[in-house]
């Protein structure tokens, strides 16, 4: 098997909430009441492996956007749906979404879409209202890049023993 170039960043940050979360629902709906536009959600903890995971799920949702033929009403739902390899939204949420009693998740930004793939990303903008936003959801971001090793193969609806970013990868294309 031939070597993988690296893939570029997503525009992701893991982050650990002050204290267990009490309810994911008020989360979400603040995070979405106070960021700047509709391209925020956050994810569980252990649902992120990887930077083409996110990017794969990415990729396949804004596809789905742009052929108007979307499973969820929102971009960060649709995500999410990719993420867990299920078009089932309640499954997607045990899956791949934060829950009572979480400590940790990640915050992500989902990037417009252009023809020739993500729009151009303005990190230090982006690095700004992440900061932001984590402190209105009473959390702090911890300096932690996706990885294999923090992925919860069995939550995300993946059976095998061992799992590897193939296996990741494979797993959107079941949503």
């Amino acid at each position: 098997m031939g070597t993988h170039s690296p893939s570029p960043w997503f525009p992701c940050w893991r982050i650990n909430f002050d204290s267990p979360i009490e309810s994911e629902k008020e989360i979400a709906l603040h995070l979405d009441a106070v960021s700047s536009d509709q391209s925020w959600c956050l994810v569980g903890a252990r649902s992120v492996g990887s930077e083409r995971q996110l990017w794969a799920a990415w990729s396949a949702t804004r596809k789905k956007e742009l052929s108007e033929i979307m499973s969820a009403r929102s971009v960060e739902m649709e995500f999410i749906l990719h993420l867990a390899g299920t078009q089932n939204i309640d499954l997607a949420l045990k899956r791949a979404g934060i829950c009572e009693g979480n400590e940790q998740a990640w915050l992500l930004h989902l990037p417009a879409m252009n023809p020739k793939g993500p729009s151009e990303l303005d990190w230090r903008e982006l690095e700004h209202e992440a900061n932001r936003l984590a402190r209105s959801i009473l959390a702090e971001i911890k300096p932690l890049r996706p990885s294999m090793e923090m992925v919860d193969s069995e939550q995300l609806g993946i059976e095998k023993l061992s799992i590897h970013e193939l296996d990741l990868l494979a797993h959107i294309s079941l949503a």
